[in-house]
């Protein structure tokens, strides 16, 4: 058995905690791989506006926490994600080993 599967974080509470957070916080979004709008898939993601490292708010950035098996492929740079008729690009994916990624996106001023 791999170590993740032996681990009740991994197991037990990263999904728990998934689950509750998605209630409270969770939205749809139209994400599309390689940014290719006919290969779109909805998935639900939890939204932060902005990045950590942003001199203004609002800014371009937004941050939003998936779940990996939401996906066929995992997420990767150059990816986007629609939402609310915003176009926003996958700039920087920060994966866990718990099965769970943090994407930067970079809203598209230009789509």
């Amino acid at each position: 058995m791999s170590p993740l599967a032996d681990n009740p974080f991994n197991t037990v509470h990263a999904p728990t905690l998934w689950a509750v957070l998605l209630t409270e916080f969770g939205q749809e979004v139209n994400y599309w791989p390689d940014r290719d709008d006919t290969q779109a898939l909805v998935v639900s993601v939890i939204w932060k506006e902005g990045a950590e490292d942003e001199e203004v708010s609002p800014g371009r950035y937004s941050n939003i926490w998936v779940q990996n098996s939401d996906f066929s492929a995992l997420p990767h740079k150059g990816d986007a994600v629609e939402s609310d008729g915003k176009v926003f690009d996958v700039v920087r994916i920060d994966a866990t080993r718990y099965g769970y990624s943090r994407l930067v996106l970079q809203e598209d001023t230009y789509a």
